[in-house]
């Protein structure tokens, strides 16, 4: 009877509803489990939960799908607290994968929200980590997709596509010797090069293509696959889940008006941390809601910016640049972060009802969760 009520409650049939009690269970249950963690007042949550219906009764009838364990759950993040920070949900839908029942290193969802986008998206998920690419056509389609990828032009090795499996959650892998294609991406046969359209573009791994290599690979690629002093705005999805993406990299922030007035030191101060922490600014102008959640309202306006604020999301601390800001400043303060001779910024909340856990990203929105 509680089982039908929840059913009846939530509208799923398909979906698992998870709790804290019943998650490892589902893991143990489901090779390829993807968790949506929601909150009911969330809007594109509302939307998501129908298709998120239709696309797991579409896979619980599809028998490739059965094969590789495929199914969609959802866990509201509001009652499920203690979920939630176990796997440092930072927005509303967040969407995470958990494969080889394994609650370890959870990747994130950044496919399709229609339920044949869903399907389709996760169909050719559970398939090999790095796609073999054999035609012009394929070639466009991933340039259109708007995505950073990594493509190897040598004969792949098991090596590389345990690699894609490890870090398919932070770009698409590739791999190809069709001469065609690699005219199409514009590379050269016994080479591995990132396409990107930001920052230095289409960058050329300098190291040989082997297994010894693994860990300048992953440098590489962690190096080259954001860009420097992101523009955060609202409605951009995908630079905010990058920018709080599970690794739990530092972030350093630059907050400044229209103008961006300091971003010239800024981009050049962070150089040195490039792969290392994530660097994006926001403007007071547009994104409010990022000043207001960091306590830096307070600075919102010309004679007060710009500011530099660093989030050891790993410790879930803020650290404030006080002074100028400038190049030399910047990079000092780096330093000192580094070396953890920072004392922990506090911030004045002048609102008693703003609440300030961790930053929530939903769907372009940055809030303070209601819950937290």
């Amino acid at each position: 009877m509680l089982l039908l009520a929840v059913g009846i409650v939530c509208g799923q049939e398909n979906v698992l509803h998870l709790t804290a009690s019943n998650f490892d269970q589902a893991i143990q249950d489901h090779a390829f489990l993807v968790v949506e963690f929601f909150a009911p007042w969330c809007g594109h949550c509302k939307t998501l939960a129908p298709e998120w219906e239709k696309a797991a009764t579409r896979l619980k009838g599809d028998p490739s799908a059965v094969l590789h364990g495929i199914a969609l759950a959802a866990v509201d993040a509001t009652v499920e607290n203690s979920l939630a920070e176990k796997f440092q949900i930072a927005g509303y839908p967040s969407i995470k994968i958990f494969e080889g029942h394994s609650t370890e290193n959870p990747s994130t969802y950044d496919g399709p929200r229609e339920a044949d986008g869903i399907f389709t998206f996760l169909q050719s998920r559970v398939a090999s980590a790095s796609s073999e690419l054999t035609t012009a056509a394929e070639v466009e389609s991933l340039k259109s997709s708007g995505h950073v990828f990594v493509v190897n032009t040598n004969k792949v090795e098991e090596w590389w596509l345990n690699l894609a499996k490890s870090k398919r959650h932070v770009v698409r892998w590739c791999h190809t010797t069709n001469a065609v294609v690699m005219e199409a991406l514009g590379v050269e046969a016994d080479t591995i090069v990132m396409i990107k359209d930001f920052d230095d573009v289409n960058p050329l791994f300098k190291g040989n293509a082997n297994s010894s290599n693994v860990q300048e690979i992953i440098e590489f690629v962690d190096y080259h696959r954001i860009p420097v002093a992101i523009h955060l705005k609202h409605n951009d999805e995908h630079w905010l889940q990058v920018v709080f993406e599970p690794e739990e990299n530092p972030n350093i922030f630059l907050f400044t008006n229209s103008r961006d007035v300091g971003l010239v030191d800024f981009t050049m101060a962070v150089q040195s941390v490039r792969g290392k922490m994530v660097s994006a600014r926001f403007h007071d102008s547009e994104f409010a809601d990022a000043f207001q959640h960091f306590g830096m309202n307070q600075y919102i306006g010309e004679s007060t910016l710009p500011k530099v604020l660093i989030e050891d999301r790993k410790n879930k601390l803020k650290f404030l640049l006080e002074g100028d800001v400038n190049e030399a400043s910047i990079k000092q303060f780096i330093v000192d972060f580094m070396n953890e001779d920072l004392e922990p910024f506090v911030k004045s909340d002048p609102d008693p009802e703003h609440n300030s856990g961790p930053v929530k990203v939903i769907v372009g929105e940055m809030h303070a969760s209601p819950s937290l």
